[in-house]
């Protein structure tokens, strides 16, 4: 129940207002800014797409972080979410609506668009005979996969912390522990089974594990999809425990 009304109230966040040119134009800047700059200066084609893919994930993850935990302890600070859960609207459809639009949002703005643009980048630099559109496409979905992943933890953590702090912290410790050469060598010391739950490996390198992303976009074949389904658990995890957390919160 109020799913639909819930949902069109924050695709017109998206949509209605500057907020979608703003997202387009900044992830042009930087994501195929960098990637002109990278080909300019000499990077050659095959490390300046593994640049794109993981700055993408990298910086669109960050927003995402971002704008998950705003979108739930926004509302509740300034009272909002108390007003518009006294309509009829159940908990469940406020939060999947927070998460379908800006999920949709960040795909449109920060994946398709600066994606499609940087596979015309590379091609142009002479990677037209093993990139194809497929392969760059399934690339482009693992960065898509780990932006979901960031989403939907800091979504779960803004239904359990009321500050901004924790939610950030723990979200933003998470997707540099795995970036970090010093932080995933002791995460494979100590823990190596989270390399293979967790959506490090499919955007950078961990170890001598080479990025799934990478691999997909010039067509070699994957040692291992565990990382591509234990991230797609997670999320789903993420968005059931949210869920349940929030049904469970007072006004």
């Amino acid at each position: 129940m109020g799913l639909a009304n819930m949902l069109a109230k924050e695709s017109r966040a998206w949509w209605r207002t500057r907020r979608w040119w703003i997202q387009c134009v900044l992830w042009l800047l930087l994501l195929n800014g960098t990637m002109w700059l990278n080909l300019k200066n000499g990077v050659s084609g095959p490390s300046a797409g593994l640049v794109f893919l993981m700055v993408a994930g990298l910086a669109v993850s960050i927003a995402a972080i971002s704008m998950g935990q705003d979108s739930i302890l926004g509302e509740r600070h300034s009272g909002t979410a108390a007003w518009v859960l006294s309509k009829p609207m159940r908990r469940t459809a406020f939060v999947l609506a927070k998460l379908i639009a800006l999920s949709l949002g960040l795909l449109a703005t920060g994946i398709v668009l600066p994606g499609v643009i940087a596979y015309f980048q590379l091609r142009a630099n002479g990677l037209s005979h093993f990139l194809s559109v497929a392969g760059w496409a399934k690339a482009m979905g693992l960065v898509y996969l780990t932006v979901l992943f960031y989403l939907t933890l800091a979504l779960l953590l803004a239904t359990f912390f009321h500050g901004r702090g924790p939610v950030l912290g723990i979200s933003l410790l998470v997707l540099m522990s795995g970036m970090m050469s010093f932080s995933s060598a002791l995460v494979l010391k100590h823990a190596p089974w989270l390399v293979a739950v967790l959506p490090w490996q499919l955007l950078a390198d961990v170890g001598s594990k080479k990025p799934l992303a990478a691999l997909v976009a010039v067509g070699q074949h994957l040692p291992t999809v565990t990382p591509i389904i234990g991230t797609a658990a997670w999320c789903v995890l993420f968005v059931a425990v949210a869920i349940w957390r929030f049904r469970q919160e007072e006004f």
